[in-house]
């Protein structure tokens, strides 16, 4: 892969851009349909970026790396036919990229924001591709970034993909209902942070299921009864708690 053009200009192209250029990989232009989008990461990393189809140059590798209703539209955009194009979807197929050219898939399983930065080495990639040939270049270049790769295909890459909303999206959102809580009782959410922090450090070091403790595990109805009486206003937490309580009484035969 001597040359790379990245089509996307969201999070995750910002972030994959600065990965591959820090391992010294030559990302030779951005492009998106939006200039100013394109310009930001293409003026922060010293590289070509455009939002004229026409203008899009001549690479080895093209990594789209927009959001899943956007890969087909985008994969229209290349117009050559001798190159390897990708996409860094989790949830969609290789199917998804239209056209004549070589095709795989490029997902880093992680979470992705302009401004925060990561550890680049330790971000998961999985790769698939069409060819064994495809795929062990895949292989190599995300080895370049990550110390963590793996192939794998559409089907499994799903449900990896889903695991990660699991364990990332709906944990952020149980976060947001805490500290809405704390908001409503004039407590600060930074209470919580080191509860956050012991709790995501356990799992390193024993299974989540070990690693489970509050009243539904415990099976203490008395206290969960105490925080159903706190949500009996709001409907829909008082779903949720009573959801995620079943399910962890569920786990331990509570």
């Amino acid at each position: 892969m001597n040359s790379i053009v990245i089509l996307g200009a969201g999070n995750v192209a910002f972030h994959l851009t600065r990965a591959l250029i820090e391992n010294t990989v030559n990302v030779r232009q951005i492009f998106n349909r939006t200039l100013a989008h394109a310009q930001e990461i293409g003026e922060a990393n010293r590289i070509a970026y455009t939002d004229k189809i026409s203008e899009i140059e001549k690479a080895d590798l093209y990594i789209i790396a927009c959001a899943d209703s956007g890969i087909e539209e985008f994969s229209h955009y290349i117009p050559f036919d001798d190159v390897l194009v990708v996409h860094t979807s989790g949830s969609s197929p290789i199917s998804a990229l239209k056209g004549d050219y070589r095709k795989g898939v490029l997902y880093p399983l992680q979470t992705f924001t302009k401004t925060k930065k990561l550890r680049y080495d330790e971000i998961p990639f999985f790769v698939e591709a069409e060819t064994p040939e495809d795929t062990n270049a895949l292989k190599e270049l995300a080895f370049r970034i990550s110390n963590d790769v793996y192939e794998l295909d559409y089907a499994k890459r799903m449900e990896i993909q889903m695991c990660g909303v699991w364990a990332a999206n709906f944990v952020n959102h149980m976060y947001k209902i805490a500290g809405d809580i704390c908001a409503k009782n004039n407590i600060p959410f930074d209470v919580l942070l080191p509860l956050i922090q012991e709790t995501s450090l356990k799992v390193e070091e024993m299974s989540p299921y070990d690693a489970q403790t509050g009243p539904a595990r415990r099976g203490d109805d008395i206290i969960i009864d105490r925080h159903l009486d706190l949500l009996q206003n709001d409907s829909r937490l008082l779903q949720i708690y009573q959801i995620l309580t079943d399910s962890i009484k569920r786990d331990y035969d509570k």
